[in-house]
Order: structure tokens, then sequence, then C-alpha cells
């Protein structure tokens, strides 16, 4: 395993290993930057890795789980923090701290890696009013 500077919290370690064992034989997590999506541009999204692979990075998440980043998007989650959290109602979700964002839209659903692009910050998502 590399040592990426992608840091994991304890609850996001714990998701990840909860997530690789629901589907027995997958490699682990993909975490990847989707660019052309939302107002900001990029969404970060996780699915199945099926197999190991080269040309990623790898985070280990204890208990046989892996983080797998493209390394095409390393650069751009250089030194982000991932935390997992869950309210009252049940809703959960991966909470990403990066500081390679340009910014952020006001719904929180996407981001900008250019110092240059302005975003919506009342949560309009690129509605211009």
């Amino acid at each position: 395993m590399s040592g990426f500077p992608v840091i994991l919290s304890d609850a996001a370690k714990n998701r990840l290993r909860q997530i690789t064992a629901q589907k027995p034989g997958v490699a682990g997590v993909l975490l990847r930057i989707a660019k052309g999506k939302g107002c900001g541009g990029n969404e970060y999204r996780m699915e199945y890795m099926e197999e190991d692979k080269p040309g990623y990075d790898k985070v280990d998440a204890g208990g046989g789980a892996v983080l797998y980043i493209p390394m095409t998007d390393s650069l751009y989650l250089f030194n982000t923090s991932i935390d997992f959290t869950e309210d009252e109602l049940g809703n959960n979700r991966f909470l990403f701290t990066n500081p390679n964002e340009a910014g952020r839209c006001g719904c929180g659903e996407s981001f900008s890696l250019d110092k240059n692009q302005k975003m919506s910050e009342d949560g309009a998502c690129g509605v211009k009013r």
C-alpha cells in the first residue's frame, strides 16, 4: 500500500469496512472525481472496485478494506480528510474536506478545482436569478 496522504477518520474506515463486507470478493472501494457534474463541475464518486489493478493509489482502511484512488485524481485529493456521518434520521454520507477545492456549490454536492470559476453560493446550482 502506498503512503498516499488521504486522511480517513475512524468513522470513515469503519464505513469502508462495512461497505466492503457487503459485497464479498471485491477488492475495495473506488473513490474518483467525476468531471462535468453539477454546477461546480466535479463530484466525488464512490463505487465498488471489483479487482486490484495497476494505476491506483491504495489507502488501507483496515480489516481488509482498501480505498482505491485513480492516480489521475490523486493530485486533486492530496491531503483530503474523509469522514463519515449519520444523522438522527438515518441519513448518512461521506464528508470530504479537500484543501484543493477552489469552491463548492451552495448545495454542497459539487465543487470546483478552478480558482477562476464563479460558484453559486445560494444553493441555486447554476440557476441564474
